[in-house]
């Protein structure tokens, strides 16, 4: 038994009968516990060499759940958290819920047609109450504005010295667009398939709270409609699953918020250029050594689907 196993036993009172990893985030080594009894829960910590300059640490993350889920949020209950040094790291214990996260799974199988049908009004209605969430109760969360973002997006782009001319157009493009002020929220910071728990039914969770900020409400929004996201269903916006109409009909059913899609529009230009952009880190960092992965070598070829995805919007103001 691993010194990890033997923690969680003494914490959860119940022998494991497995521990299976699982595929994790941008910060997270994430194993699905399979206790004597059969129960399941998930396990999601950092170690203390691994910690990532994107995501905030796995205590916060436990924190936050448990914060939206007071407010209705469909998030996973939080069973404890821990913080056990460099062997075990810092991390936390929660629920697993049952469903499916893989995307062309639920775009494409029959067994999901029923929720497809209600899933963009029922994500925009549960983005909303997120976006609904204290504030003060969160006071250890960076506050990001759209230029301090978009400035920090384009020190990172300039560093890998391997100018892109479209994405060049993308940034001024984006500098000189006029942003509505929606007040500060609870930003989930990568609202999109793979991080939502879909049964059969509906929507049951939203998961990976690693990139978590307060910022503007649009930026989730806008995030889930960006192409890369649509896993081939191209020509639905929201996430390859339908209309912005749906989206916004469940977000507004739950919000004061009024939703300009032209805002949409610049939130999603904005997160096509900064999937573009990770895909160049991501690349780098296996060029540079750093890691040797062909999977981080491969991404880079989708730099180029992002640029394509700017041009038409840019150039054919085509969202879609």
């Amino acid at each position: 038994m691993s010194d990890f196993q033997e923690f969680l036993e003494n914490s959860l009172q119940q022998k494991i009968k497995q521990l299976i990893p699982l595929t994790g985030g941008a910060s997270a080594d994430i194993n699905r516990i399979v206790l004597a009894n059969e129960d399941e829960l998930i396990v999601r910590r950092t170690l203390s060499q691994e910690k990532s300059v994107m995501a905030i640490p796995k205590i916060l993350e436990a924190k936050i759940q448990k914060v939206v889920k007071k407010n209705g949020a469909p998030v996973p209950d939080i069973i404890f958290e821990f913080s056990e040094g460099e062997e075990i790291g810092e991390g936390y214990v929660m629920e697993a819920i049952p469903g499916e996260t893989i995307p062309r799974k639920i775009l494409r199988d029959e067994k999901f047609s029923s929720a497809r049908e209600k899933l963009p009004f029922e994500i925009g209605k549960s983005l909303a109450k997120i976006h609904q969430t204290q504030l003060e109760d969160l006071k250890a969360l960076d506050q990001v504005t759209f230029s301090d973002s978009l400035e920090k997006l384009f020190q990172v782009y300039l560093s890998f010295n391997q100018p892109q001319p479209v994405f060049d157009l993308a940034f001024k493009w984006l500098e000189a667009q006029e942003l509505k002020d929606y007040g500060e929220v609870l930003v989930h910071g990568d609202f999109r398939f793979g991080n939502f728990i879909i049964s059969e039914e509906n929507l049951e969770s939203i998961i990976d709270w690693e990139l978590a900020h307060i910022g503007n409400p649009m930026e989730d929004l806008g995030w889930l409609c960006v192409r890369s996201w649509r896993f081939g269903n191209v020509k639905k916006r929201v996430g390859g699953l339908g209309d912005t109409k749906d989206l916004i009909a469940g977000y507004e059913s739950n919000s004061d918020i009024k939703i300009d899609e032209s805002q949409l529009d610049i939130w999603q230009l904005y997160g096509s250029l900064r999937w573009g952009v990770i895909c160049m880190m991501q690349t780098f960092a296996h060029l540079s050594g750093m890691v040797n992965s062909v999977e981080k070598a491969a991404i880079g070829r989708r730099v180029s689907e992002t640029e394509f995805d700017l041009m038409n919007m840019i150039k054919h103001k085509n969202f879609l």
